[in-house]
Parts: structure tokens; sequence; C-alpha cells
């Protein structure tokens, strides 16, 4: 099966860490039509898909509906050793875990559970500090958030697992997939890039040594302060709900607005609900050299997604992650900024699909 790009395209190569533009359009008022099928040669390293999507917003996710409402109700939670774990679950077949990001929470993946759960047995966890699960008692390094995804899955059952993570969570899925690379079957990562060089890598890696120092040895006081903060969480999340604040907050994160209004408050209630510690524990994962180390080192093959608009994670900071990992490719959503599984579901969901059952 040929593709042709669109016309705007034409005379733009294909370069490495780019690859093919799929479009996926919908009359105004339809449902969207079943994804196109992939092309029939296979993804190589840095290439993959472009995708964009220009369904009409808002449009309805038909059956999905009825689950949406449901998942969105009370987690569920299971006991670790460190304490609850909440999390929301769909489907059958073989396990998908998700791991979301800073400021956010298994809400942001109510969309995704809905459509993969008809391939899947997908989990999406509340990692400790965000959420409905408390905060971890010491510091939560991405280390520490890796250990706690894989008891989760011990406490669930999971032998094997697929493992998404978004931005935040994709540093704590790849430090998962490199370090039990026999549990973890493949890998994906949304929304998260790495420095273009060595050079780079270095300087991050350095600039976040005094502040990681810094909360490693105030972590006790930040666990007297935190209950403090939680009492004033019910006035925050109600101002901050207030137009235009959510509409101004999400800019720099989604380009085009949320498909489904409703998350704007989901996203505001997320992050005033996450604790203080999680948030500057995530704030210094940033350059963690353990994560580069990670994309290295992680043998399963992966996928790299993010949107042409992500002004947190620009596509060239996704190539330079697909660079690293040995086995990689890359998808790309046009008109997408950094919440892909909000803005944009039908793209995104079908370029997991695509690789998820090609690499099945």
């Amino acid at each position: 099966m040929s593709v042709e790009p669109p016309a705007d395209d034409q005379q733009r190569p294909i370069r490495r860490g780019q690859g093919l533009r799929l479009s996926v359009s919908a009359p105004a008022g339809d449902a969207p039509p079943p994804p196109p099928l992939l092309p029939d040669e296979p993804l190589r390293r840095g290439q993959g898909l472009r995708l964009s999507t220009s369904a009409t917003a808002g449009a309805s996710t038909g059956p999905a509906n009825a689950m949406l409402r449901e998942l969105l109700g009370a987690p569920q939670v299971v006991a670790l050793s460190h304490g609850p774990v909440a999390y929301r679950v769909a489907g059958h077949g073989p396990p998908l875990l998700l791991l979301h990001g800073w400021a956010a929470s298994s809400r942001y993946w109510l969309m995704t559970l809905a459509d993969l759960a008809s391939d899947f047995r997908v989990y999406a966890p509340d990692l400790p500090g965000f959420g409905d699960s408390p905060a971890l008692s010491e510091p939560a390094t991405i280390a520490r958030q890796a250990r706690v995804v894989e008891e989760f899955a011990d406490a669930l059952g999971l032998e094997t697992f697929t493992v998404n993570g978004h931005s935040y969570g994709a540093g704590i899925a790849a430090y998962l997939a490199a370090l039990w690379p026999t549990r973890v079957q493949r890998l994906i990562l949304t929304a998260f890039g790495a420095p273009g060089n060595e050079l780079e890598r270095m300087l991050f890696a350095l600039a976040r040594v005094p502040l990681d120092l810094t909360l490693h040895l105030g972590y006790p006081w930040l666990n007297l302060l935190a209950p403090w903060v939680r009492i004033w969480q019910p006035v925050t999340t109600a101002l901050l709900c207030v137009p235009p604040l959510p509409q101004m907050m999400a800019a720099r994160f989604i380009a085009n607005g949320p498909r489904e209004q409703w998350m704007l408050q989901e996203g505001i209630v997320d992050l005033v609900k996450m604790d203080l510690r999680a948030h500057l524990l995530a704030i210094a994962s940033v350059g963690d050299p353990a994560v580069f180390e990670a994309l290295r080192t992680a043998p399963q093959p992966a996928l790299v997604i993010g949107g042409t608009g992500d002004q947190i994670m620009p596509p060239p900071t996704l190539n330079a992650a697909v660079q690293l990992l040995p086995d990689a490719r890359l998808a790309l959503i046009e008109q997408c900024g950094h919440i892909p599984m909000i803005e944009q579901p039908e793209a995104y969901h079908q370029a997991l699909r695509a690789f998820l059952l090609q690499a099945a």
C-alpha cells in the first residue's frame, strides 16, 4: 500500500528520525473512520511515522464513552510495602502499563484505557505522590519510582508486560526497561526526549546536582510541611478552575486545546493534588544520568512518540532519544503538543496499536 504525502510536503525529503506522514480525516459530526493500514515496509531505526488528524473536536468516541464514565469513578487500590497505590484498569489481553507524567495521574490515560481495552489488559497506576496515591516517606527518585512499579506488577501477578510512560513517567519506564529487560517486553516513550549530544547531557547532569542534594537533605522538613500544604488544596483547586485560568495554564502543554474540555478541570485537580515532595523530586529528575544510561541499554523494541507542536519536548529531542535507544522508531503527530493522549487521541492510539500489534 502506498501513502501519498500532503501537497505541502511533496518537496520535503524524509530525514532520519522523521518518516512518513499519514492523514486521518472525518466529516464534521461523523465518528472517525477506522485507521488506515500502515505501509508494508517495516519501520527502521530513527524513522517511523508522522501522523495527523482532522476529526472534529469533541467528536464522540462511541461505545468507549460508557467505559470512560466508569473509569472516571474511584480507582482501585493495591497495598504495597510502602503503602497504597491507586490504579485504573480495563480490558483483556496482554498486559500494558501506563505511567503518567508530572502533575498528572491515571486520569490522563482514561481515553487510552477505553480505546486499547479491546486488545490489551491496560493498567494505569497513580505514582506515589500523584493522584490518589500517597507520597513516599523517602525521596522518590526515578530509581525508587521504578521499583514501586515493579512491586505494583508483582502484586497484580504480571510476570511480563509492555510499559508506556509519558514525560516524567517515560523516564521511569526507560529505567524499568533497562533494569528488568526480561520482564519488560516493549517500551513506549510518549513526549520524552533527550539532549542532542553528550556535552548537553553532562551539563544537565551537573545542573541538577545541587538541587538533588538539597532535596535529599531537606526531605524530613518537607515531610513535616506536606500536611499543611494539603489543607489549602480545596481552595487552590477552586481558584485555578475559574476561567480562563485552566486554558491559560494548558496553553504551553496543549497546542490546540484538549479534545474533551472536561479534561482541563481534571488536569487542575491532578496539579493541585500533586504532593510537594513528589513535585520537587520530579523536577530534580531532569537530566538524571541514570535515565540516559537506561536509554542506551534498554534492549526492547521501542517507540518514541510525540507531537510536532510540543514546546516541552520538541521533535529534535525525541529524535535524540531514538538515537540513544538500541532498537527504536519515531512517530510524530501533527498539530499536537505535549499530551497527545488527550489532544490527538485517535492518531496517538493508532500509532500505539500499530507498534504493539506489529511487535507482538
